[in-house]
């Protein structure tokens, strides 16, 4: 199977993740069971417009299987349709899968449709729009207005960092006491919160939270944090480090309660845009 992405200009989208999987997996999946051994398959991404507020992306699944006639391809996205009984006896029928693709594709306000021609193989294409910027829900631009931020003092700052990887929290660390931050460790999330909770109310002034780390990742670490009986459990910013930029990941960090998400290898200008915005958006300086 090809995988292709390309003319993507957008980092962030906001649209429903979980659709967009459902909607790819039952597409790619049709496409595999229809395709003998030895087939290809293909898939791509690409972003075909946009303005101020949405973006629109075709996604596209394209097989060299055994195809249909014009006449079926017009029934394809009806449950269960099956084009003759020979196909039946070496293949399944389409099922529901083309069918939920259809409806997944309308709920997100888009259109799909399929060209397929008899032994030569099947094309489907669904244009979906998607609003731009997953900022907008949340503190997560890198474009914030830097010169706000210049001067918020940083020194004499308490911050824990939570991370597994030993190189990446060595460098966390020393990007945060190069400023005269005073920073301290914790090898997974359990340990993370446990730090928090142990200590006096307004000891720590930020959380830097890696995603995925042993015994607790860094959404369960966050959702505990915010559940505590203390008076700056839901104050306290918490920063994600995290090695996916993905939409799912970052409104992932929102749900569970995170105000930044950092995407590694972690940059100290974008590190320190990201604290300092914190700090002034939660008047901690």
């Amino acid at each position: 199977m090809d995988w292709e992405k390309s003319e993507l200009n957008h980092m962030y989208l906001t649209g429903n993740p979980v659709y967009i999987e459902k909607l790819l997996t039952v597409i790619t999946d049709n496409a595999v069971k229809f395709t003998k051994p030895g087939g290809n398959v293909s898939v791509w991404c690409r972003e075909i417009s946009e303005d101020d507020e949405r973006a629109v992306y075709e996604f596209g699944c394209s097989d060299n299987g055994i195809g249909m006639s014009e006449e079926f391809a017009g029934h394809a996205f009806e449950m269960f349709s099956q084009e003759n009984k020979t196909s039946r006896t070496q293949y399944e029928g389409t099922g529901l899968g083309l069918a939920i693709a259809k409806k997944i594709t309308e709920r997100l306000g888009g259109t799909i449709e399929i060209k397929s021609k008899k032994n030569c193989g099947t094309t489907v294409t669904m244009t979906i729009p998607f609003k731009t910027g997953v900022q907008n829900l949340m503190q997560y631009t890198e474009n914030v207005n830097t010169e706000s931020t210049e001067d918020i003092p940083l020194e004499g700052l308490h911050a824990l960092i939570a991370e597994d990887n030993e190189l990446n929290l060595e460098i966390a660390k020393l990007m945060l006491e190069e400023t005269g931050i005073c920073v301290e460790c914790a090898a997974d999330g359990k340990e993370a919160v446990a730090k928090f909770e142990e200590s006096e109310p307004g000891y720590y002034d930020v959380i830097f939270m890696d995603i995925m780390m042993p015994y607790m990742n860094g959404w369960d670490a966050t959702r505990k944090i915010r559940t505590l009986q203390r008076p700056d459990a839901d104050k306290i910013p918490i920063i994600a480090m995290s090695a996916n930029a993905f939409a799912e990941d970052i409104i992932n960090s929102h749900i569970s309660g995170m105000n930044w998400h950092l995407t590694k290898p972690i940059d100290a200008d974008k590190l320190m845009t990201a604290l300092k915005e914190c700090i002034r958006k939660n008047n901690i300086r």
